[in-house]
């Protein structure tokens, strides 16, 4: 059993653009036409850019007749090329698959149907969901390593709070949590009077957040100095 499962992950797996299942349909493809495309995307990805019929059909569950008949119109609609490959190394000529005009004609469809921004937008917007989710998680490690031990559930709660409902930008967070370290008040209800405190001021930088802090210090050293003022 162990040997078995090893098998399966060291088969890999086959990358196909999420774009050509959405929009083969449209392109007028066929089922039938698009697991060729999947299984020559997948041969490429094993280094056989060129697998015999023999190969194909293998994996396919059609007749080679009909697997002829689906290449020969995937090459008479210009969907994909047989291009000659010279090797630089041996200098051997070699024929491959080449999908070219498939990606071509897709980006036609995208940009006639105006899905390619809609596409872009997405990924955009889930590339900022995936790296604000980091800057969380780094978040909350630099706040563990500062106190020592996991943070409590009503200490996640209220971070998640500050970055989420209160917009804090982290490193205000980070700067106000070395502010506390400092002064040796790890507590996050302390934190937090210090980011409230900061926001009443209309402090948004780091710079503000530190100038601030060393006036406040130097006018708390001038109080105890002169506790009759």
């Amino acid at each position: 059993m162990d040997r078995q499962i090893v098998q399966l992950l060291q088969a890999g797996a086959t990358s196909i653009s999420n774009l050509i299942l959405k929009t083969y349909k449209r392109l007028s493809l066929s089922d039938e036409e698009v697991m060729i495309v999947i299984h020559l995307l997948s041969f490429q990805q094993e280094g056989n850019h060129f697998p015999t019929l023999h190969q194909l059909e293998e994996r396919l569950s059609m007749p080679q007749v009909r697997l002829i008949q689906l290449l020969q119109r995937l090459l008479k609609d210009e969907w994909l090329t047989i291009d000659e490959y010279v090797d630089p190394d041996t200098g051997l000529r070699y024929e491959r698959y080449n999908l070219e005009l498939l990606y071509q004609r897709l980006y036609q469809c995208l940009v006639g149907e105006n899905l390619l921004n809609e596409e872009l937008v997405n990924r955009e917007a889930l590339s900022e969901v995936a790296a604000t989710e980091q800057r969380t998680v780094n978040l909350y490690s630099q706040f563990e390593q500062a106190f020592g031990r996991p943070l409590s559930p009503f200490e996640i709660e209220t971070l998640h709070i500050w970055v989420e409902q209160d917009r804090y930008p982290e490193e205000l967070i980070i700067t106000a949590l070395r502010e506390a370290v400092s002064v040796g008040k790890l507590y996050i209800r302390y934190i937090d009077r210090i980011l409230l405190e900061w926001q009443n001021q209309h402090i948004t930088s780091v710079e503000e957040a530190r100038n601030y802090s060393m006036r406040f210090r130097r006018h708390s050293s001038a109080r105890d100095s002169h506790p009759s003022l």
